[in-house]
């Protein structure tokens, strides 16, 4: 039987993202006031429709803070896409999960050395769980997310046998 599920989590905004945001307004209110300025003085019309294209550059990049993350397991693969202002999707990894070496609850109290780290996790440490995996082309990898109970359950799945009974015994 094919083992397939997703979920969608979105990122929540940080204090850096906010600054950013405003940031954004302030200056695009700055430059759209400095062309409806010089548009009305000097009656030079092009200014107006500058104005305009900096106000949808303006929306443009604002809409880009916006970032949600995708988790689609197909049969024994993990596959995390990064989504962008619902505009621009791009694969961040794919993983093995019969590769995998450990699966458990971030923030850890050691975390393994790795070679790579994905961070693809909303944010918050609530519901976050770190996948430890041997990965192909990078190698140890930490891969720190929020599946819900649905994506966990199909993860565990397709896990080797040895991690799935020791993974059996801690709920014990």
């Amino acid at each position: 039987m094919d083992n397939i599920c997703e979920q969608l989590v979105v990122k929540a905004r940080t204090v850096s993202d906010r600054i950013k945001a405003v940031l954004i307004i302030v200056g695009l209110a700055v430059v759209s006031a400095g062309l409806l300025f010089l548009a009305l003085a000097t009656g030079f019309l092009a200014f107006l429709l500058i104005a305009g294209a900096a106000v949808v550059g303006g929306v443009y990049l604002l809409s880009g803070l916006d970032v949600e993350y995708e988790y689609i397991i197909t049969n024994n693969e993990l596959d995390i896409d990064k989504i962008i202002g619902r505009r621009k999707r791009k694969r961040m990894i794919t993983v093995d999960l019969s590769c995998t070496e450990d699966f458990c609850v971030y923030p850890l109290k050691s975390e393994p050395e790795v070679d790579a780290t994905v961070h693809a996790s909303t944010g918050l440490e609530k519901d976050a769980r770190y996948l430890y995996v041997n990965h192909k082309d990078y190698g140890k990898v930490g891969v720190i997310f929020n599946p819900n109970k649905k994506i966990r359950e199909a993860i565990v799945r397709e896990f080797p046998s040895p991690l799935r009974a020791k993974l059996e015994e801690d709920v014990k």
